[in-house]
Parts: structure tokens; sequence; C-alpha cells
């Protein structure tokens, strides 16, 4: 999924909703963002997690993803097991789970 992509589907979601990563099933949050650089082959948005720390909520990532203006970018989440992409998300419990 590109940036783009998914500031259009996240458009009518609320503004306060958490935003996390489906990790087998399991809410991880999503609390940091960073870029790679845009010469790369690749270019993309990076999502890091961290299971003790504040997810960041729907509004935060919005303005975070348009700030950079690279709707063409890849999202990749940064795990443990290494950098996963993002194909869309689901609601559950009123939070956002990207997957």
């Amino acid at each position: 999924m590109h940036v783009g992509e998914l500031l259009l589907l996240m458009a009518d979601i609320r503004p306060n909703v958490p935003i996390f990563f489906d990790q087998k099933g399991k809410p991880i949050p999503v609390t940091e963002i960073s870029w790679t650089k845009s010469n790369v082959e690749t270019p993309a948005a990076l999502f890091h997690l961290d299971p003790t720390g504040h997810p960041r909520r729907q509004w935060e990532l919005t303005a975070l993803l348009k700030e950079a203006n690279r709707p063409t970018d890849q999202i990749n989440v940064i795990t443990k097991e290494g950098p996963v992409l993002i194909f869309g998300f689901r609601l559950v419990d009123k939070h956002i789970w990207l997957g």
C-alpha cells in the first residue's frame, strides 16, 4: 500500500482512533514514523512499533504522512523480523489494525 492510498482510506475514520499493527493477531501500537531517503529504489514511510508505547491517532498519522508530501511511497512496518509491507487495515473495537 502507498501513503496516498492509506490517506484516502483513513479519510472517513474518526480522528482519535488509535493505530496498531496486527502482528499475528496481537495489536502492537504504531508509535513513530520515519522515512527512507526519497532517491532510493523503493522510497518508503517506515512505521515503528513499541509494545509499551502510546499509539498514534488517526489525525496524528494523517498529519505526519501529509507533511512529507510523498504519496507514492510504500508503507513498511518495522518489526523484529524485518520490514513488513502494509496491504490495508481493518477496524477492530474502534481501533485501526494495519496488516
